[in-house]
């Protein structure tokens, strides 16, 4: 179970601005054990992890590929 500090966090990864396949995206699912990253257009959806998902946002430009 997360803790409300995590909460928080992915709260705040869930406003970002991100891609998945170079297509603008949006994560979701900040009370779920894991993110789910969705394509705009709805071409595209993938599950990562929240760690996964918090070193992508940081240190990748929030650029997501599946």
């Amino acid at each position: 179970m997360a803790t409300t500090i995590q909460y928080t966090r992915r709260q705040e990864l869930c406003q970002q601005y991100v891609t998945l396949d170079d297509k603008p995206a949006n994560i979701g699912g900040y009370a779920n054990d894991y993110a789910m990253v969705i394509a705009l257009d709805g071409s595209n959806r993938v599950e990562f992890a929240w760690e996964t998902v918090d070193h992508i946002v940081r240190n990748r430009d929030g650029k997501f590929k599946s």
